[in-house]
C-alpha cells in the first residue's frame, strides 16, 4: 500500500516542478498617477483624448521585444489591458498633472471638449539591446472650425536593461513619458 502512494506522491512533486511561473501582468502606471490628482473645481476648458493609435501588431496585451526581424513575446509578462489603453491612460494622466486647469478626459460625455488630442504612435521599438524607440504624431483639433489643427511630430528614445519583463515595462513607460511631456509642452494655448 505505501508504494503506490509514494509512486503517486513522487509523481505529483515531479509533474509540478515541471508547471510555468504564474503569469505577472504589468501597467504603465497611469492609475497610480491619477490617484494624486488634486480636486477639480469644474474646469472651462475640456480637452478630449481620442484612444492613441499603435501599430496593430504591438496592440495586445503581449509584452515584446525585438531582435532584428523577429519579435519575441514574454513567455510570463502580459499588459494589464491593450498598449494601446494603456497608452492613453498614461498620457492623459501626465496631461493632467501637467494642466491641472483643463479637465483632460478619455470620456466624450464629460462635458463638450474644446479641443481633442489625436494621437499616432507610429513606432515602438524595445529591442533586445536595451534601446527604446517611439515616434508619434499627433493633433490639436478645436472643435471650433475658426482654429487652425495644430499637428506635431516627434521621436523619442531611452535605453535601459529589458533583461526581465520589469525592465521592458520600465522602458516603455519611459518612452510614454516623454511622449506625454512633449505633448504637454506643445499644446496651443487652451
Amino acid at each position: 500500500m505505501r508504494l503506490p502512494f509514494a509512486s503517486l506522491a513522487l509523481v505529483g512533486l515531479l509533474l509540478s516542478g515541471c508547471s510555468s511561473p504564474p503569469v505577472r501582468f504589468y501597467t504603465l502606471g497611469a492609475p497610480a498617477i491619477g490617484s494624486n490628482l488634486p480636486a477639480s473645481t469644474a474646469p472651462e476648458t475640456i480637452l478630449a483624448v481620442d484612444p492613441v493609435i499603435i501599430p496593430d501588431y504591438l496592440d495586445s496585451q503581449d509584452i515584446l521585444v525585438r531582435d532584428g526581424d523577429l519579435l519575441d513575446r514574454s513567455a510570463n509578462g502580459r499588459w494589464a489591458s491593450r498598449l494601446s489603453r494603456g497608452v492613453t491612460d498614461l498620457v492623459t494622466a501626465q496631461l493632467s498633472r501637467s494642466w491641472p486647469s483643463v479637465f483632460v478626459t478619455t470620456h466624450p460625455s464629460a462635458g463638450s471638449p474644446q479641443t481633442r488630442l489625436v494621437i499616432t504612435i507610429n513606432r515602438l521599438d524595445i529591442t533586445k539591446s536595451g534601446q527604446g524607440t517611439l515616434e508619434a504624431d499627433w493633433s490639436f483639433v478645436p472643435t471650433d472650425e475658426h482654429h487652425p489643427v495644430v499637428r506635431q511630430r516627434a521621436s523619442f528614445s531611452a535605453q535601459g536593461s529589458v533583461a526581465t519583463d520589469d525592465g521592458t515595462a520600465a522602458l516603455t513607460r519611459e518612452l510614454v513619458n516623454q511622449l506625454a511631456v512633449k505633448i504637454g509642452t506643445s499644446a496651443p494655448v487652451m
